[in-house]
C-alpha cells in the first residue's frame, strides 16, 4: 500500500471506530508530538487515542495531501461538550508500510475551554476550600496509599503553589515537583481552608492576567506547557485531591457536572499509561456501565468511587 492509504486506516479508526487503533499499522517506536500531549510509543498512543476517541462526536478529513512519505491532512472535529468545530493540520510518516511518527497542529484552547476555564477554575477552588473548611480529622488515612488527608491537603496546597509560580512566569527547576515533598511539607499552618484560598486567589490572578492562557511554560524539566494546560491542570488538582481529602475525612464532596466534563475531557486526552508508569497516576480502575461521570473520572485517575 502506498502512504495515502496506510494513513486512510489511522483516518478510519478516528471517524468510524471511537479512535481504537487496532489494525492500524503503528511503528513500535511511533512518536506523536502535539500542543496537550506527546507520546514515544505506539501502545501509549493507542491507549491514549481509545479514551479520547470515545469522545469524539464529529471528524471528517476536509483535505490531504502527499509529499513522498509525509502526508498531511485538514482535519475538521467536535469533541465531548466543546460546541465549536476544531480544526487541525497533521503530519504522518509512513516508512516500510507503518507510521512511524505524527505531529498534530492546532489551536488547543477550545478545546481544553469548556466554557469559561478559569471561572471554573475558579468553582473548582471554591469546592475545596469549603470542603477543608469542614474536615476535622486530618490524620485520618486517605485514598492516596501512605498519606494521610493532611498530607494530600499539603500537596494540594503545595502543588498549586508550584503551578501559580510557573503561570507568573517563573522557572520552577524539576526536584520541586517530588509529590512525597510537598505531602510532608506543612503547606496548611494554623487554618487550612484560609492557606488554600491564599493560594488560589494568588493562581486566579495569575491565570488571568494577559497573555497567560496563550503563552507556552517550562515545565517538568525543560519542555513546554500551554498556558490552558496549566489552568487544566490546576482544575484536576482541586477536583480530583478534593475527592481524596473528603474520601478520607469522610465527608461528601460535589461539584457540578461543568467542572467533571472539563476535567474529565483534559484528563481523557493526558492521563495515559506512560503518565501511570511514571508514577503520576495509578492503573484505571474499571468503572460499571451506569456510573456517574464523576466515577468515570475517578475510574479513569485510579480511583474507585465504590
Amino acid at each position: 500500500m502506498n502512504p495515502r492509504e496506510i494513513v486512510q486506516r489511522y483516518y478510519e479508526a478516528w471517524a468510524g471506530h471511537a479512535g481504537d487503533m487496532t489494525g492500524v499499522a503503528l511503528a513500535e517506536d511511533f512518536t506523536f508530538r502535539g500542543p496537550v500531549a506527546s507520546f514515544d510509543s505506539a501502545d501509549g498512543f493507542r491507549a491514549m487515542a481509545k479514551q479520547a476517541g470515545a469522545a469524539v462526536r464529529e471528524f471528517t478529513v476536509r483535505r490531504q495531501f502527499s509529499d513522498g512519505d509525509v502526508v498531511c491532512s485538514i482535519i475538521d472535529w467536535r469533541m465531548g461538550p466543546v460546541a465549536e468545530l476544531m480544526t487541525a493540520a497533521e503530519l504522518l510518516t509512513v516508512r516500510d508500510g507503518e507510521i512511524v511518527s505524527g505531529e498534530l497542529i492546532y489551536d488547543p484552547r477550545a478545546l481544553l475551554r469548556a466554557g469559561d476555564l478559569v471561572d471554573l477554575v475558579e468553582r473548582g477552588y471554591d469546592a475545596a476550600v469549603r470542603l477543608l473548611a469542614r474536615v476535622e480529622s486530618f490524620e485520618a488515612p486517605s485514598p492516596c496509599a501512605g498519606w494521610t488527608v493532611r498530607q494530600v491537603a499539603n500537596h494540594l496546597v503545595g502543588g498549586l503553589v508550584l503551578l501559580t509560580r510557573i503561570a507568573e512566569g517563573e522557572t520552577v527547576p524539576q526536584h520541586e515537583f517530588n509529590a512525597q515533598a510537598t505531602a510532608d511539607t506543612d503547606n496548611l499552618g494554623d487554618d487550612p481552608a484560609a492557606a488554600l484560598r491564599t493560594v488560589a486567589d494568588r493562581s486566579l490572578a495569575a491565570l488571568r492576567a494577559p497573555g497567560t492562557l496563550d503563552r507556552t511554560f517550562p515545565f517538568m524539566g525543560g519542555t513546554e506547557l500551554p498556558g490552558v494546560a496549566l489552568a487544566n491542570i490546576c482544575l484536576l488538582e482541586s477536583v480530583v485531591h478534593g475527592w481524596d481529602i473528603a474520601r478520607g475525612a469522610g465527608l461528601g464532596f460535589e461539584v457540578d457536572e461543568d467542572l467533571v466534563a472539563a476535567t474529565r475531557e483534559f484528563a481523557q486526552v493526558t492521563v495515559t499509561d506512560e503518565s501511570r508508569s511514571a508514577g503520576r497516576f495509578g492503573p484505571a480502575v474499571a468503572a460499571p456501565p451506569d456510573a456517574s461521570a464523576f466515577a468515570s473520572l475517578l475510574g479513569h485517575l485510579g480511583r474507585s468511587a465504590g
